[in-house]
């Protein structure tokens, strides 16, 4: 194909440029850039701002280490269950993003995960409280129930984040990943359900 055979076709209203060949200077300016923020940053931003009066009270003991199966199969995780596998491989970018808010915002990470933890202690007593009546124990009230208490408290994540001024441009689509990976992140964690025994 010779330089005689290009041809630009431009029918049509056109607010863009379009150059053939340019051999001088093109000006072009921006009237609306969007900038696009990391989605779990955002999420981690609008909790610690929405956390930032939780009164915090120092961890006691350590933790059992766990596998993530053992605890989606110890609170019978159904729904949820691929999901949680599926978004496990950015507990690291999670983990990365609430340190970085910690630097700047002392004990942020405590309080942000605090408020996950009492948004499910929430969540799990008024699943409880549906249920008193029946003769289940609460584990297996919980367990009948996983899906719907991480619905519960992910609708809660994101409530709070919609209602923080920290989202600029960001599209719902795109925030409901990132608080689905946060949610993960939080249920690893052992923010959300029960710790397996």
């Amino acid at each position: 194909m010779t330089k005689s055979e290009y041809k630009v076709d431009n029918s049509g209203d056109n607010q863009g440029v379009i150059v053939g060949q340019n051999t001088g200077t093109i000006n072009l300016s921006i009237q609306n850039v969007i900038k696009i923020p990391s989605l779990i940053s955002t999420v981690v931003q609008a909790l610690g701002i929405a956390c930032a009066t939780e009164d915090i009270s120092p961890k006691i003991g350590t933790p059992k280490e766990y596998k993530p199966d053992e605890k989606i199969e110890y609170n019978c995780v159904i729904r949820y269950k691929y999901v949680i596998k599926e978004f496990a491989t950015y507990y690291s970018t999670c983990e990365s993003y609430l340190n970085a808010y910690d630097d700047s915002n002392i004990r942020g990470k405590a309080r942000i995960l605090k408020c996950v933890h009492l948004w499910y202690l929430d969540a799990k007593g008024e699943i409880l409280s549906e249920n008193k009546d029946t003769d289940k124990s609460d584990i297996e009230v919980i367990r009948q129930n996983s899906d719907r208490i991480i619905d519960m408290v992910k609708d809660r994540i994101f409530e709070t984040v919609i209602n923080s001024k920290e989202i600029d441009s960001v599209y719902i689509e795109n925030l409901h990943l990132g608080i689905a990976c946060f949610t993960c992140f939080c249920f690893m964690e052992c923010k959300i359900l029960e710790k397996p025994l």
